[in-house]
């Protein structure tokens, strides 16, 4: 009886030992692979080629873009309705912020 019990604890510190090596794989994100665009000439279409960019998000920032003028730093995404933290993070190797200040910039 000694002897199955010694075998069942090893064999479930075996299973916990697996699980716990195997845990860190599961919660990295996955690499994400896409199209890089300036997101203050950038058009839904571009935008939703973005990865985690759905069309519906896209066309808020576009929305977002053409009411408040061009975006003058990235983490202005953050005040489209849908967007995190979170995201821009996972996405910001995808954004581009070209062409601030339009005709009257003096930077």
């Amino acid at each position: 009886m000694k002897k199955n019990v010694s075998k069942i604890s090893l064999m479930i510190g075996i299973v916990f030992l697996s699980v716990a090596m195997c845990a860190p794989m599961v919660a990295a994100e996955e690499k994400l692979v896409g199209k890089t665009v300036n997101i203050n000439t950038a058009t839904v279409e571009d935008l939703a080629q973005i990865p985690l960019i759905s069309e519906e998000l896209a066309e808020a920032i576009v929305e977002y873009r053409e009411e408040a003028g061009d975006f003058q730093v990235i983490e202005e995404l953050l005040q489209v309705d849908g967007f995190d933290r979170k995201l821009l993070r996972r996405i910001k190797s995808f954004l581009l912020l070209e062409g601030i200040g339009g005709d009257e910039c003096t930077c």
